[in-house]
């Protein structure tokens, strides 16, 4: 008989909500780093509650205020520590971070119709593109994955970064990566194998 292949299941958590404007870029944290508000920390507590009684491994997170604060919640219920990892952070928009649409439209007129044009090549100065950011989330899941095969890990993360993870893990096309819709503090699980990698679920709140 064959022996079934052991697989690490990462749960990936979106953050709590935010006061950060919706028509806003996404912000640099370096720089800004906004709070989860208390809406943001209700559903917090009320994800937390949700995974109290799965036997959770470790706990990963990106450094930015909203998802260490959604972490915290989450491994208070099962005593561990937080593991922060760059790698989870959203994604970078350079020059354009923290900027209104309209400002960027107004502001950056050319680059701003190549990024409609071409949304899944286009980089602002200093920022990445949507391959740039798998990349950098798969850096970091594959360091992750090879430290708790077999085990159950959550990581806490931003919209861009989950929807690229899970896209990659569907072998999808990665320019469709915004039609997965991932609501504040749901939760996203993956099986990775070495052959495969199964979904189990998306979107769960």
């Amino acid at each position: 008989m064959r022996e079934k292949e052991k697989s690490t299941r990462v749960i990936f958590v979106r953050h709590g909500e935010t006061d950060f404007p919706l028509d806003r870029l996404y912000c640099d944290d370096a720089v800004e780093s906004p709070p989860l508000n208390q809406a943001g920390l209700a559903q917090a507590e009320a994800a937390a509650l949700s995974l109290s009684d799965i036997a959770i491994d470790a706990i990963y997170a990106s450094p930015a205020q909203r998802t260490q604060m959604t972490a915290k919640a989450i491994a208070g219920q099962h005593g561990l520590d937080i593991v922060t990892n760059d790698a989870f952070l959203e994604r970078r928009f350079g020059v354009w971070d923290g900027l209104y649409f309209d400002a960027v439209e107004k502001q950056y007129p050319e680059d701003y119709v190549a990024w409609k044009v071409d949304p899944l090549n286009f980089s602002p100065e200093g920022g990445e593109t949507i391959t740039d950011l798998l990349t950098r989330v798969k850096g970091g899941l594959d360091a992750t994955l090879s430290a708790y095969v077999g085990e159950t890990i959550v990581v806490v993360a931003h919209v861009g970064s989950i929807r690229v993870a899970l896209a990659d893990a569907l072998q999808m096309p990665l320019a469709g990566y915004r039609q997965l819709r991932i609501d504040y503090t749901s939760r996203s699980a993956i099986d990775y194998g070495g052959r495969q990698d199964n979904i189990i679920y998306v979107n769960r709140v």
